[in-house]
This record gives structure tokens, sequence and C-alpha cells, in this order.
């Protein structure tokens, strides 16, 4: 049996601050779809790295974000950058 990676629950986290950044149910999956990023590459190494928010760059409303892989073997590359409002 395979098991699907549901990329709703990847943590998101400010570059800029280090805080937690908190959206809405689909708005992962509608971000990843925009970057072409297939969600069957993902697993719970993947974080997402916001380059900014609304707490430390109140006002803004449009951030650039990577697909980050946690604890990279060698050879094993992955990152993504998509921006995301």
């Amino acid at each position: 049996m395979t098991r699907q990676f549901d990329p709703e629950l990847l943590y998101v986290e400010c570059s800029q601050c280090g805080q937690p950044i908190l959206w809405g149910h689909g708005t992962t999956s509608k971000l990843l779809r925009m970057a072409g990023i297939e969600t069957a590459t993902l697993d719970e190494r993947c974080v997402i790295v916001s380059e900014g928010c609304p707490a430390c760059q109140p006002g803004e409303t449009s951030f650039t974000t990577q697909v980050v892989r946690l604890g990279r073997e060698k050879g094993d590359r992955m990152s993504h950058s998509a921006a995301a409002n």
C-alpha cells in the first residue's frame, strides 16, 4: 500500500522573523500547483519557507516562498520557488 503525503500538513515558517505561518485550508495545495511542484515528491521532511510575513512586514500581501527538504542526503536536492499572495 502506498501512502500519499498530504501537502496541507507542510510546516510554513517566515525566514525573516521565524514565526510559523498559518494559511487557510487549500492554500498550500494551490501554491504548489501554481509552482508546478508534484505533491508526490513531498514528504514529512519538506517545509515551506516564506521570505516575509504579515507579522514582520505589515501591509505586504505577497511573499516569495520556497519548498525545502530538511536533512537532505547527498545528491538528494529539492528547492522550488513560488510566489504566494
